[in-house]
């Protein structure tokens, strides 16, 4: 379930966005996979790498362990690292 608190972060416009489809698609029961969110993100792939990128550096997101294709996962807002924050 999409955590309201992802728009108090400050994040990107794209990475906001990419947690949002990341959360439908989940709870729709589609595996959210690099090529599920690349098939309905309407951003080129260098823009949706980055906006994945940024959401795994701040643990919005979390990878599944199953290769080659891992899925990715919303966190708990509780475990997220906000930016700014970073060692």
């Amino acid at each position: 379930m999409m955590d309201r608190q992802i728009f108090n972060l400050g994040l990107s416009v794209p990475a906001v966005s990419l947690y949002i489809l990341v959360c439908d698609l989940a709870e729709h029961g589609v595996r959210p996979t690099r090529e599920e969110i690349g098939r309905r993100f309407n951003l080129g792939a260098a823009e949706t790498d980055a906006s994945l990128e940024e959401l795994l550096l701040f643990k919005v997101l979390h990878p599944s362990s199953r290769e080659p294709s891992p899925a990715y996962h919303p966190n708990p807002a509780s475990l997220w690292e906000l930016p700014g924050n970073k060692d």
